[in-house]
């Protein structure tokens, strides 16, 4: 069984107490070298083409403090910053909902996960799972998204807390990575390893089972 599996960096935002808290310090996991940059940033990270894989999926888990405003973003993204992506977009993006997450297989829209009005303070695990289902195309068409997967969930890739569909114009995923824009002043994101691998049969048991054991994605969903 083929996993293809690429480490990112660990994103801090800078803490509300500094003078400027528009900026994000980026510390390699492998150098833990620091680099400061501007808040609205993307990052790629180039791998190894996986056309022979049924899906791919992207994970990482987050904290905040501060008060959302409208828009405040950080997504994963499959292939590019414009494509399939996951992740935080505050407030329905223009402030028409409460929900403050979202997926989408292509552009700026989005489609939110209803009930997703993030807690301050309160810790986040989001899995991202681009598949293909029953598409001649051969184009990955299917996202769904799970906020602190279980166990079951995780070896099974069911119970999804929200799927969509739609052609995503992508028949292989050569990079992946992370982008942030619009965080307020006064808002820290606090953001774990964000990690992609490629999952050759779906609902492999021993990929999702590793994975999650390694990065401590395994947590009981929160009692609503």
């Amino acid at each position: 069984m083929k996993a293809i599996t690429a480490l990112f960096a660990t994103v801090l935002l800078a803490s509300s107490t500094l003078a400027n808290a528009n900026t994000i310090s980026l510390v390699n996991d492998t150098t833990g070298h620091v680099v400061t940059t501007a808040l609205n940033t993307v990052e790629n990270y180039k791998m190894p083409a996986v056309s022979e894989a049924n899906g791919v999926y992207i994970n990482f888990d987050f904290t905040y403090s501060g008060v959302l405003g409208n828009n405040d973003f950080f997504g994963a993204f499959f292939g590019s910053s414009t494509g399939p992506s996951f992740g935080l977009k505050a407030n329905g993006g223009n402030g028409g909902t409460t929900s403050d997450l979202f997926v989408r297989l292509g552009g700026t829209d989005g489609t939110f996960l209803a009930g997703s009005n993030l807690v301050a303070g309160t810790h986040y695990a989001l899995l991202g799972y681009l598949s293909k289902s029953g598409n001649s195309s051969g184009n990955y068409n299917t996202l769904s998204l799970w906020v602190n997967p279980t166990a079951n969930e995780i070896a099974s890739l069911r119970g999804a807390d929200i799927t969509i569909k739609g052609d995503s114009g992508l028949s292989s995923i050569t990079s992946a990575g992370y982008r942030t824009v619009n965080i307020d002043n006064g808002v820290s994101l606090n953001v774990g390893a964000i990690s992609v691998n490629a999952v050759p049969e779906p609902g492999s048991l021993a990929l999702f089972g590793l994975a999650a054991a390694g990065l401590g994605l395994v947590r009981r969903r929160k009692q609503a």
